[in-house]
């Protein structure tokens, strides 16, 4: 079989991977809980008219009026980061963004025009090499073909937040079962998002200290965080409360996941990347051994 080939980026070093299909690095737990998630009674219906209606064309608006669009003349370094990265990966370019506001996050949004979105929180506190794997992060979920789900995901919360009136009192239980549903699927998402970032980086090192600093950063004491040490913690939490499979630990576990919402633990992160860095699946595709598909998720580019 070919090898993948070398990237033509500004890090010659890291390999461009040709015709890379995203089941070639999804996570089981992902493939998973999609599969689950189209089993759901009056899901497919409610996708359909959650595209009939248009609810991404308003958040696209809002974002674009907004914030700050990274190009070859405004943010050049963000935007050298996401041409290496789409590059690496085998993808269209989506819009990015930059967004003032303090806290360390970044999105994606968008179904039919996908775009990503940092917050200066983010960059202020994360190095290049962090920052680049985040941009890659974002793009794994474009490339999963995440985005159509994570959009639903906000509408709903949105909806349950915003409205009281009878009318979505009578449909609350099917939003509610979907709305779970999809938080499920997404704490899953983001662990194939995760192997994205290293297959751009190619270094599990900024994976680790990007989640090290999302768990605990702080730019007075960002010297002073040790990724090793995080990812020793990982393997500890793994040991104790996962594998011995205590049933107390067992609930505990279930309603903590619960309460943190759209993302696993950074342990867990850290952990699943770890593992994956070390194993024969990501050797096999840094080798270039891996099957070549023709699916990609294709960019719908708009007049402008």
């Amino acid at each position: 079989m070919a090898k993948a080939t070398q990237s033509d980026g500004a890090t010659p070093n890291r390999i461009k991977f040709e015709a890379l299909d995203a089941s070639v690095f999804q996570h089981p737990l992902d493939r998973q809980a999609t599969d689950s998630l189209k089993m759901l009674v009056g899901f497919d219906l409610f996708m359909k008219k959650f595209l009939d209606f248009g609810f991404e064309r308003f958040h696209y608006i809002h974002n674009i009026a907004s914030n700050a669009k990274v190009g070859p003349k405004q943010f050049p370094k963000l935007y050298a980061m996401l041409q290496e990265s789409c590059a690496i990966l085998d993808m269209p370019e989506p819009e990015l963004y930059v967004q003032q506001f303090p806290v360390v996050n970044a999105w994606t949004f968008g179904h039919t025009r996908p775009y990503i979105t940092l917050f200066t929180g983010l960059l202020e506190l994360m190095d290049e090499d962090e920052i680049m794997n985040i941009i890659a992060h974002e793009l794994g979920h474009i490339k999963c073909g995440h985005v159509l789900y994570m959009s639903m995901l906000q509408m709903i919360s949105d909806i349950i937040q915003m409205s009281q009136s009878s009318l979505w009192g009578l449909a609350a239980p099917v939003l509610w079962a979907i709305y779970g549903a999809l938080v499920n699927w997404r704490r899953r998402a983001e662990l194939s998002a995760d192997r994205a970032g290293l297959l751009v980086m190619q270094n599990p090192r900024p994976v680790i200290t990007t989640l090290t600093k999302l768990a605990s950063g702080s730019q007075k004491f960002a010297d002073q965080l040790d990724p090793d040490a995080f990812l020793e913690q990982a393997r500890i939490y793994t040991e104790d409360m996962v594998e011995n499979q205590r049933f107390p630990d067992f609930i505990y576990r279930v309603l903590m996941e619960t309460r943190s919402d759209t993302h696993p633990f950074a342990v867990e992160r850290v952990k699943e990347i770890d593992e994956w860095a070390n194993g024969e699946e990501y050797a096999n595709i840094l080798a270039g051994n891996y099957p070549r598909g023709a699916r990609k998720i294709q960019i719908k580019v708009q007049a402008r």
